[in-house]
């Protein structure tokens, strides 16, 4: 009976573990995407790149703020990603959905901030 038990109790842990491991991994986000943005009721589009590569998160920025590349970070299914300018440093975070967009906050330098939804293009 001992051995049934261990037997049981090894395979929920293995199935645990699994599990675990599963919901740790970064979706990955490596595409063209199309940025739908409100900042305070104005709304604008950008083309975003994104390259992912575990944890790390690289692309370009084609918008209202012009063009850049920038660098960002991957933790699940939660992006992070900063365009350095000028005037300040812009933020966009954001969560991969069930349905394929991704949806998140936007930081203008701590002076407004807005929502976006993105979707692949590409």
């Amino acid at each position: 009976m001992t051995g049934q038990i261990f037997k049981i109790f090894t395979r929920f842990i293995a199935a645990a573990a699994l599990l675990l491991g599963a919901q740790l991994a970064s979706a990955d986000v490596t595409g063209k995407w199309a940025f739908s943005v409100d900042v305070m009721g104005q709304t604008g589009v950008a083309q975003v790149t994104l390259q992912q590569d575990d944890t790390k998160l690289s692309g370009h920025y084609s918008g209202q703020l012009g063009e850049t590349d920038f660098d960002g970070s991957a933790n699940g299914n939660d992006i992070e990603f900063v365009l350095i300018g000028g005037q300040g440093n812009v933020t966009y975070k954001g969560t991969l959905q069930d349905d394929g967009t991704i949806k998140g906050t936007v930081d203008l330098a701590g002076m407004a901030g807005g929502t976006f939804t993105a979707r692949k293009s590409g």
